[in-house]
């Protein structure tokens, strides 16, 4: 099956064929996705900024947003890395399907040594480094340090995302009693209000329609996802790619069962499989 190209430049995962059951090469392939998009996308910003009428606050929002997706272009080409090393060693994972975060720290991941943790060292809050990138305080960037002392992804607290079940047909001629009673007029920007935004709200679409617009939104602000995941909940995530599991199982309409527990608006969510709320 021939790949077809999302508008913001990424593969439309309906149209891939995942026949392979081997889990590093479907991350593989998954990770050159991903690098597909996130330098689309970093051309785009790029384009963006050379427009005259630009305000300071987009400038700025812009200059970000170039930086994270450099970070995360050299986060799935370490992980591509990884993966060629492991290929080598002969030390794969076992092929299975989708496991919990649980599973892929005792199966998935390497051990260190002494059960030493990978230190966080975050810049003091408001500083800025020469790039302009705000530090660890205000929650705008965060880099994460490797025990060798390299920087490994540059992580941020806040996205961007316009939703766009707001301008849909369907939540425009739901009526008075739609919820959210007008559309949204800033673009979303904290993971957990887009959450809470999506799960809680536009009930007038189905549920597997919210999923998707959700996955849609995390996949696009992946870094702020992470920093929600390890930072604002306290997940430890020794393999990344159980990110991206939560992204994809989200695109194909489905809230993954790991959400519920990390999320109010998740945990009361209408279970999509079963019909039936929890």
């Amino acid at each position: 099956m021939s790949p077809v190209y999302a508008a913001n430049g990424s593969l439309d995962p309906r149209s891939l064929n995942y026949e392979s059951s081997d889990l590093n090469e479907i991350t593989r392939r998954q990770m050159n996705e991903d690098i597909s998009a996130y330098r689309y996308d970093l051309d785009f910003c790029r384009n963006q900024l050379a427009a005259p009428d630009l305000t300071a606050q987009e400038t700025r929002t812009l200059q970000i947003r170039i930086l994270d997706c450099g970070h995360n272009i050299r986060h799935c080409q370490h992980r591509i890395q990884q993966l060629d090393v492991q290929a080598r060693s002969a030390a794969l994972v076992p092929a299975g399907g989708y496991r919990s975060q649980q599973n892929y720290r005792a199966a998935g991941s390497a051990p260190r040594a002494g059960g030493a943790k990978r230190p966080r060292i975050s810049k003091i809050e408001g500083e800025e480094d020469e790039n302009g990138r705000v530090g660890g305080g205000n929650g705008e960037a965060d880099m994460v340090i490797d025990m060798n002392g390299a920087s490994t992804v540059s992580i941020q607290r806040l996205g961007f995302w316009k939703c766009r079940l707001c301008t849909s047909q369907k939540y425009l001629d739901s009526g008075s009693n739609r919820v959210p009673s007008a559309p949204c007029k800033w673009p979303l920007k904290d993971v957990s209000k887009m959450l809470n935004h999506f799960l809680d709200m536009h009930t007038e679409h189905a549920p597997n329609e919210r999923c998707e617009e959700l996955g849609a939104a995390l996949a696009h602000n992946r870094g702020p996802f992470e920093y929600w995941l390890t930072r604002t909940r306290s997940q430890e995530l020794d393999d990344m790619s159980v990110i991206d599991d939560l992204i994809h199982t989200l695109q194909s309409g489905t809230l993954p069962e790991a959400l519920r527990g990390l999320n109010r608006a998740a945990n009361a969510f209408p279970n999509t499989v079963s019909g039936i709320k929890r």
